[in-house]
């Protein structure tokens, strides 16, 4: 099976150590490991191609210019005529996989016209995340091309029901989007070693540092735990615009214990969390929440009692006292109540983490997601795919 792999989003590195970029490698792992011959359209691989992806075929898109937020999308735009020719110089393909990002079109109406399956693979709302974190420039454009993409996508696949009620305001898209939720590589974690003698805790967080993630509900409830005299510490691992201001927030609160890993590669990511016993996902109130979080998969694979927030969909993903427990957005006392809880039942501990790791195994592996997109798609990975990894 010939697969035409498209990310077109520079702010992606495909090989990069971005939840997008993992999200990447593992969906084109798992197409490896079936077989797929795959050519990858990128437009910035961030670094050297790892060994076991160095049979991709690989086609770079050209940089673009400056940084002027209009000229680079204009750029963008007009990029896409020399990816319709590297597409068709590359083909023909068995199907086409794009991954949304604000100004590429050229590859769903590539499939569009040579009558080929074609998969859009939905992550955000875009135009409505640039609107709000950066600048959207060039807004009718922007739509034009979504618009674009949901007249022409054979199916699009949205990662949460909040991206896919996102997509359906929008005529084009009504009756041609699934749900497919993000998963995890489940072989990644050795299961875990009962660690509930252990006299410190250590509470951890993957993902990058920035407002939509709650990292200043978590320090404020291990402050609160430090000074109420837990022993406990505190395991950041990852990086972003929001590190400085909570490295100053535990220094100002005068407490000690906590770590900043920094951003690190994937594959240090379970050696890391087995020094973690409880993992947390602090999301904040949002409007529209639409995450699909790969992190809270993570928790899960490595063994972990997750707590994370009630917002949006986080309740069907995580059951309460069954697989993690659940705590109200930014109220850090609430947060750490809900630690202290576990610091006094190990055995709780234990059973969330063990139901947790079942649940991944089970419902949440990448194999499992990648075949029922390409069920979707009318298409069939070689038996035997789905085998939990």
């Amino acid at each position: 099976m010939k697969v035409a792999y498209v990310c077109a989003d520079p702010g992606i590195p495909v090989f990069g150590q971005k939840g997008a970029s993992i999200h990447i490698q593992e969906v084109l792992r798992v197409l490896l490991r079936q077989g797929a011959e795959i050519t990858l359209f990128a437009q910035r691989l961030g670094g050297e191609v790892p060994h076991e992806f160095r049979t991709l075929n690989i086609v770079t898109l050209p940089s673009l210019p400056g940084a002027d937020e209009e000229m680079r999308a204009r750029a963008a735009l007009n990029a896409n005529t020399l990816l319709a020719e590297h597409l068709a110089a590359a083909g023909p393909f068995d199907v086409v996989y794009e991954r949304y990002s604000l100004w590429s079109h050229a590859a769903i109406t590539y499939a569009h016209e040579a009558g080929i399956p074609s998969v859009l693979e939905v992550n955000a709302p875009l135009p409505q995340e640039q609107r709000q974190y950066r600048k959207l420039v060039l807004e009718q454009e922007a739509f034009a091309v979504l618009d674009n993409l949901l007249n022409h996508a054979a199916i699009i696949i949205a990662v949460s029901g909040g991206v896919r009620n996102w997509l359906e305001t929008f005529a084009p898209a009504q009756g041609k989007v699934h749900v497919v939720e993000n998963g995890v590589d489940p072989a990644r974690f050795a299961p875990r070693a009962d660690n509930s003698e252990r006299d410190a805790l250590t509470l951890g967080f993957v993902g990058t540092l920035k407002p939509w993630h709650g990292l200043h509900t978590l320090v404020d409830a291990f402050i609160l735990l430090r000074q109420k005299g837990y022993n406990v510490t505190l395991s950041i691992i990852g990086d972003g615009p929001q590190a400085a201001d909570l490295q100053q927030r535990l220094a100002s609160s005068g407490v000690s214990g906590a770590q900043f890993h920094g951003a690190v590669a994937p594959e240090q990511v379970p050696q890391l969390l087995s020094c973690v016993d409880i993992a947390v996902a602090p999301y904040p109130q949002l409007e529209n929440f639409y995450f699909s979080p790969l992190k809270i998969y993570e928790y899960m694979a490595a063994g972990l009692p997750v707590i994370t927030t009630r917002v949006g969909h986080l309740a069907e993903l995580v059951s309460d006292g069954e697989t993690g427990l659940l705590v109200a957005p930014e109220d850090p006392t609430a947060l750490a109540q809900a630690v202290i809880s576990l610091i006094d039942n190990p055995a709780q501990r234990q059973r969330l983490g063990n139901a947790g790791r079942r649940e991944a195994e089970q419902h949440h592996s990448w194999t499992q997601a990648v075949k029922r997109i390409w069920q979707l798609a009318g298409l069939q990975l070689p038996a035997g795919a789905c085998n939990g990894r």
